[in-house]
């Protein structure tokens, strides 16, 4: 794949496009840039990152603040490969609490605690609603209100990896944009910028709003149909010094 873009050469490029010949309204320019880069991952990036992740004393995972949805949750085995938590939606979201209010692990292990199960002597002898089968490593549930991940007592004291879909934000360093849609990102911010400021005719808010939906249709071809000489194309394009002011 090409090399990604910084967020910041995006906005202080278009900063100039629009004859800014200050940084005054560099911080606007930006969360266009950002909202836009948000509609680019979820519609066509499909930005998916891998975390390894410590399982808290409550026996839950703080969801990234860049997550969406998860692809995969699972153990790095020793072999190199994840092997996969089960889904269970009986696990309890709400921890107990102790004397000082603080939350403490649910003592739960996934094959135990669900009850309405089959059983036979104390042993489990056929499929559960809403329990995965199979998963011998522990099971999870995704507790969206808190935005964390909710774990089997079997997991205590481990890591887990974490494969989910981001929005491409990035609070600890520079936000990027896949070069690919570049183009899209800055039709994107032309539009939501005029469409802001009184005196610009409706007509060229128009036209730039097509502009954006033909670009994001434009970039959507490119990431399918990428090519080995595509690469190369853009990497040279790439060669250039950045704006500034």
């Amino acid at each position: 794949m090409p090399k990604d873009v910084k967020l910041d050469e995006v906005v202080k490029s278009l900063l100039i496009q629009h004859g800014e010949q200050t940084e005054h309204k560099y911080m606007m320019y930006l969360d266009a840039a950002i909202r836009g880069l948000k509609e680019l991952t979820f519609d066509i990036l499909q930005n998916i990152k891998s975390e390894t992740l410590d399982v808290n004393t409550n026996l839950t995972v703080d969801l990234p603040c860049d997550f969406v949805n998860y692809t995969r949750i699972g153990l790095c085995r020793p072999h190199g490969r994840i092997e996969t938590l089960g889904y269970d939606e009986y696990l309890c979201t709400q921890n107990n609490v102790d004397l000082c209010g603080d939350e403490t692990a649910n003592d739960f292990s996934g094959e135990t605690s669900v009850s309405g199960g089959n059983s036979r002597n104390g042993e489990l002898t056929g499929g559960w609603y809403g329990l995965g089968g199979g998963h011998r490593n522990g099971y999870y549930r995704i507790d969206r209100d808190k935005a964390r991940i909710v774990l089997s007592s079997e997991l205590a004291g481990q890591s887990i990896v974490l494969e989910y879909l981001s929005d491409g934000s990035n609070p600890n360093g520079d936000m990027k944009v896949n070069a690919l849609a570049e183009e899209a990102l800055r039709a994107y911010m032309h539009w939501k910028i005029i469409q802001r400021r009184a005196g610009i005719p409706i007509q060229e808010k128009e036209a730039a709003r097509r502009d954006w939906y033909n670009e994001k249709r434009l970039a959507r071809a490119r990431v399918v149909n990428f090519t080995p000489d595509q690469a190369w194309r853009i990497s040279r394009k790439q060669v250039k010094q950045s704006p500034k002011f």
